[in-house]
């Protein structure tokens, strides 16, 4: 390029600069020294002129940024250009504004001068902050807008652009030709023959233009451009340029329509609201007002007393509900007598039509320079809407929605005020709980709609039974709650009858008549519990029990209940009870009744605990029945047992120990590898080990439960069924078992001489068991003549406090050397 066309270049570029819109400085990208700055820049940083030579860019930045901004030229200088959002520009006179940085390098040399120009982006923010100001549930966002240029060397055409203008028409940077075709093809028709023609005006004739163009975007985006364009005139040496400068003011525009459209949004809402203004004077008793919505609310669809919209004071007061009137006119006095207080009620308005209205009335007292009441200004709502709303939150909160009874929400509420009510046990709480049997089972067979209708017809036949001076509660899906006050034991056991009895009679449902049963807990308090959430849980506890046990009706009772808190914390310490050693293994001798000698003995657990000694099995076995805690305790059992029979074998002592399994065990599926992986180790057999299951431990999984046993047996082990005649299994399963020896209940072993029928079961199972080829082992053998009752019917062995009571294991070897001595010198087996 000739001298002529760079010095041409050179003037364009004078001239730009110096117009240009924007502050724009030309730095110095090694020392950061600026090299000239244009007017705008002057003006905007408060800089004369002849102080920018001295002035280094990094004064116009606070510290924080130096080094973004040091950053950013150097790569303006090495890459061409670079760019940093909005940062805080100092001016020299204090001020500040928010401009993004744009770096073009402008020579190559080295090193290379750096043109920056700053985007003020005040606006923008301005407009997020008013916005915020008026709606602050919008989202205040913007979007740093840039500045771009095309430029075009009018005596050859060739056009340049800079990576925002790019970026400006919604292209990626340098992925087209820069060419007029290109600037114009994105701007609607209409607006692209207006830019073509001020172009073309600018170039032949000189004259500017700024326009905002709308235009759409590669990607369907629509976007407004705002592009400023003057003619750089040339001479012999340098040719005249074309250069338009552009920014996408899209943002700005959309966020001032929205602006627009929030104010006229918050205008509608003010008329859609439906608040109406009035003014009473209390001399005249005139209520005046402009408002239709006031009228509405207050006259319906009658029209105001006369033509000015005045109605007097006792056509409002007419229209309020009797019932409220009286509430309306203490508020009205209590504000007029007392200065600073606002009248604010809520009432009802019956309209000519009786239409009743909700309202909500506020309104302050205008006073004289002598305190004196002289106006009532205020508003008035309709919130009848609103009213009937909370009256149905107030249904669905605390009534339940199918039976139409009050719900557990309700159900406490009542309970806590019971409570307040009877502190220091002046009036005694009685909490009855019922439960519907085999519900689910309803459900599922007759559907659930079905269901719900026997819900309603027990609701019905419940309240019937109770009266209204009792409440009666749905608390569960299955469960109804009553609360009784003043009641002692007897009074609630008297209605506990009374209410099972509803059930004597059947129920029609679908067309069918059924059966329906139920159970029903007791709790009473103060006896039982001394809050509403604990006399809950007791009668929770009772009618689980009562179902449990086959019982219409339970009271609560402190010994049997298996969920006590102290129970149950016991349940978090057994975790570490096995680790730390503290179960210890304890038997009980069986001996042959034939012959009185000791045969084997049972494996009983006891805890002992660190702070409450020992801990006897009923307190913990059943919590952890239903655990995994169950598996570790039988690990820990049979491993015992093997340690401690491999131990008595050293001494010569050579008993078979039975270990209570259960369902968890039997239903696991290792069981079997487990004890011979046992066995093995210590060089055992299975005659070392008998194994007790239950009849209830059957129920679970029927055939997985009788294929683990057929394999036990099939290993060597001798199987027992404890607690015989207990369970709920079928005398089919005897027939299917391979169980060696039935063990007597010790229910009806200690009944069987006072109790024929106890006596009769007893003998009953013993020919059962022979005829079946089992030996049978009674438990609770407890005295002489239970023995020889038990030796009469023809019994194999005997268990019990007779025999001997549980002993450590460790002792046993003693036990037995004093138990063989007596029998050499006694007539009696055992004393």
């Amino acid at each position: 390029m000739d001298a002529g066309v760079q010095g041409g270049r050179e003037d364009w570029y004078r001239i730009a600069f110096q117009r240009a819109p924007a502050p724009l400085l030309v730095c110095d990208s090694a020392s950061l020294r600026v090299l000239a700055a244009n007017a705008c820049a002057t003006s905007t940083f408060s800089y004369c002129p002849e102080e920018w030579s001295g002035t280094g860019l990094l004064a116009l930045f606070e510290p924080a940024d130096h080094e973004r901004v040091r950053a950013a030229l150097a790569a303006a200088a090495e890459s061409g250009e670079a760019q940093l959002p909005a940062l805080r520009h100092l001016g020299k006179d204090g001020a500040w504004l928010r401009c993004e940085l744009l770096c073009y390098r402008l020579e190559d040399s080295r090193p290379a001068p750096v043109l920056v120009a700053m985007q003020d982006q005040s606006e923008v923010e301005e407009a997020h902050a008013k916005l915020a100001h008026l709606q602050d549930v919008l989202a205040v966002s913007q979007e740093v807008t840039g500045l771009g240029c095309f430029c075009m060397n009018l005596a050859t055409g060739a056009q340049t652009w800079s990576v925002q203008m790019y970026r400006n028409l919604g292209l990626a940077p340098a992925s087209v030709m820069p060419s007029m075709e290109r600037v114009l093809a994105p701007v609607h028709l209409a607006a692209r023959t207006r830019l073509a023609e001020a172009i073309e005006r600018c170039i032949l004739a000189g004259a500017p233009f700024d326009l905002e163009l709308p235009l759409t975007w590669p990607d369907g985006s629509e976007h407004i451009l705002r592009a400023s364009g003057r003619r750089v005139a040339g001479d012999v040496q340098a040719p005249a340029w074309f250069a338009c400068a552009t920014l996408d003011i899209t943002e700005s525009q959309r966020l001032r329509e929205r602006l627009l459209r929030t104010e006229a949004d918050l205008q509608h809402a003010q008329e859609i609201a439906h608040i109406g203004t009035w003014a009473a004077d209390l001399r005249s008793g005139l209520v005046e007002t402009t408002s239709r919505e006031t009228h509405r609310i207050f006259l319906g669809a009658d029209g105001p007393a006369d033509a000015s919209g005045r109605f007097k004071l006792d056509q409002l007061f007419r229209r309020i509900h009797p019932d409220d009137l009286a509430g309306v006119l203490a508020a009205r006095e209590h504000s007029l007598r007392t200065p600073g207080a606002r009248y604010d009620h809520r009432y009802r308005i019956v309209h000519e039509d009786g239409e009743v209205r909700h309202v909500h009335s506020q309104a302050d007292v205008v006073r004289d320079a002598y305190g004196e009441p002289q106006r009532i200004v205020g508003v008035i709502r309709d919130v009848t809407e609103m009213t009937r709303a909370e009256q149905e939150i107030e249904r669905l909160a605390f009534c339940d929605d199918t039976t139409g009874l009050p719900n557990r929400v309700a159900l406490r509420r009542h309970l806590d005020a019971a409570f307040r009510a009877g502190e220091g046990l002046e009036q005694p709480v009685a909490v009855l709980t019922l439960e519907l049997a085999h519900f689910r089972e309803i459900n599922l067979t007759l559907g659930h709609l079905n269901g719900d209708e026997l819900l309603r017809e027990v609701a019905r036949r419940l309240r019937a039974e109770l009266g209204e001076d009792v409440l009666l509660a749905r608390s569960g899906n299955a469960q109804f709650t009553i609360v009784l006050r003043g009641a002692d034991a007897h009074r609630a056991g008297a209605l506990a009858e009374r209410v099972a009895g509803v059930f004597d009679t059947t129920f029609l449902i679908a067309g069918v008549r059924y059966e329906i049963s139920a159970h029903v807990g007791i709790g009473l308090a103060p006896g039982h519990a001394r809050g509403p959430l604990e006399l809950l849980r007791k009668a929770d506890v009772a009618v689980f029990l009562a179902r449990r046990n086959g019982r219409k009706t339970m009271l609560y009772a402190p010994d049997q209940d298996p969920y006590d808190p102290q129970r149950l914390a016991l349940l978090g310490q057994f975790r570490n009870a096995i680790a730390e050693g503290q179960i210890e293994l304890y038997c009980q001798p069986k001996a042959a009744m034939a012959s009185g000698e000791v045969i084997g003995v049972e494996a009983l657990v006891r805890w002992r605990h660190p702070t409450l000694g020992m801990v006897p099995p009923r307190e913990f076995v059943p919590l952890i029945e239903s655990t995994e805690l169950i598996h570790a305790l039988t690990t820990t059992m049979l491993q015992a047992s093997v340690r401690q029979s491999h131990a008595w074998r050293q001494e010569g002592l050579a008993l078979p120990i039975a270990v209570n399994l259960s369902t968890r065990n039997l239903t696991s599926g290792t069981l079997p590898g487990d004890l011979g992986a046992l066995l093995a180790a210590w060089g055992g057999t299975p005659d070392w080990i008998g194994l007790e299951i239950t009849e209830s431990s059957l129920i679970v999984d029927p055939d997985a439960s009788i294929a683990q046993l057929h394999t036990l047996s099939s290993m060597g082990f001798r199987l027992f069924i404890d607690d015989f005649g207990t369970g709920y299994s079928s005398l089919n399963y005897l027939t299917m078992l391979p169980v060696d020896v039935i063990k007597i209940d010790h229910g009806f072993t200690t009944n069987m001489l006072r109790d024929r029928r106890a006596g009769a079961i007893v003998k009953a199972t013993i020919d059962l068991a022979h005829d079946l080829g089992m030996s049978v082992v009674a438990e609770g053998t407890a005295t002489r003549e239970i023995w020889d009752a038990l030796l009469a019917c023809g019994c194999d062995e005997a268990q019990g406090y007779y025999v001997a009571p549980p002993l450590p294991a460790h002792e046993l070897p003693a036990w037995m050397r004093q138990h063989a001595a007596r029998r050499r010198h006694a007539y009696t087996p055992f004393q």
